[in-house]
């Protein structure tokens, strides 16, 4: 797993940093999925599928490490920690 911070620019964009888009594969003019849950945001690949089979993976995923939403903002806190130092 890979974390990072970014910013929502004044044009209300968001760059993946640089580490992310290796680890992940994301290449120019891809198209991602965003989902907000609360004040959660999660971005997946849109690849030709229906929003059920884009969506799927993510929340299997989510099953299998069994996090729930508190352990999700946890992660973001820590993220936001490493950033800052």
């Amino acid at each position: 797993m890979e974390i990072a911070v970014t910013k929502v620019s004044s044009k209300g964009q968001v760059v993946i940093p640089a580490e992310i888009k290796k680890y992940m594969g994301i290449k120019e003019g891809e198209k991602l999925l965003i989902i907000s849950i609360g004040d959660t945001l999660i971005l997946k690949r849109v690849g030709g599928k229906t929003f059920q089979e884009t969506v799927e993976p993510v929340w299997k995923k989510v099953r299998e490490l069994g996090l729930a939403e508190g352990e999700i903002d946890a992660l973001i806190q820590e993220a936001k920690v490493q950033s800052s130092s």
